[in-house]
């Protein structure tokens, strides 16, 4: 069981670093999201976010949620959004202390 939790949980931290190509919807070949995706990405496809701040280069604060298939660019200070961000925190917390209690 902790060798699956292991990959499981690398993979949600390099998620949650954003190291994944940014191919968003609305970023520009600069890298920044210019505008929001007004749908709702369902939860259960969301695998990792990167934040972008209003500093620098890029316009406006965005959540960029990583699915399996492409990145969208969503409004952080919605509700959904902050719930999306909160489950997967805790779904790290949860893989985190399972790795440390197998070690």
């Amino acid at each position: 069981m902790a060798q699956i939790c292991v990959p499981v949980l690398v993979l949600i931290v390099l998620c949650t670093l954003g190291l994944y190509s940014s191919e968003a919807a609305a970023v520009r070949s600069r890298g920044c999201c210019t505008m929001y995706y007004r749908g709702k990405v369902p939860t259960k496809q969301i695998r990792g976010f990167t934040i972008q701040t209003n500093q620098g280069k890029c316009n406006i604060n965005a959540v960029i949620l990583h699915t399996p298939k492409r990145n969208f660019c969503v409004d952080p200070e919605l509700r959904w959004v902050t719930d999306a961000i909160d489950k997967l925190r805790a779904q790290v917390h949860v893989l985190r202390a399972k790795d440390d209690s197998s070690q």
